[in-house]
């Protein structure tokens, strides 16, 4: 899921603060109330006048009345930025840049990513059945190209400001 799609479920949730809303945390339980804020690492949900801030984490489903949108979307978004933060190749992609500037930058936004070519996410992944889910895998790649070409970024631009101190 990209970030308009993000947005628009953002646009819909004044729509679903008048309905009575259900959370359901990893531990079972399930609460009725209502959902207040939907951010990407937490909601904020009210139940019987009192408000909790919850982290999605903790969050194994949120639902809504029949009108209101879907969370599956931004859960397996979530998951991906997640698993893509498992990549690590911290130091190839600046050394990289370093090295081959521009062209390493490019690469990095060019290359495709997926989950199952990085066998660190392969070993670590608690994540493996969203591996062919089209939302994950499109988040997954966006996570992944961006950090590595900021990675590859910062590298260029190390290499940059020690060229011109000489």
């Amino acid at each position: 899921m990209n970030m308009k799609k993000f947005l628009l479920l953002l646009a819909f949730l004044p729509l679903a603060l008048g309905a009575k809303d259900l959370i359901a945390l990893q531990t079972g339980q399930i609460f009725e109330g209502q959902l207040l804020k939907l951010q990407p690492r937490h909601v904020v949900f009210e139940v019987q006048g009192q408000r909790y801030r919850i982290p999605l984490k903790d969050v194994s489903h949120l639902g809504y009345d029949e009108d209101a949108p879907a969370l599956d979307d931004v859960d397996a978004c979530l998951r991906a930025y997640n698993d893509a933060r498992l990549r690590g190749r911290e130091w190839h992609n600046f050394f990289g840049g370093v090295f081959f500037g521009p062209v390493t930058v490019v690469y990095d936004l060019l290359k495709t990513y997926h989950p199952m070519r990085d066998q660190r996410v392969m070993l670590l992944s608690t994540n493996k059945g969203l591996f062919s889910d089209p939302v994950y895998l499109e988040c997954y790649s966006y996570r992944a190209k961006t950090h590595a070409a900021l990675q590859a970024a910062g590298g260029w631009a190390t290499w940059l400001i020690l060229l011109r101190d000489k």
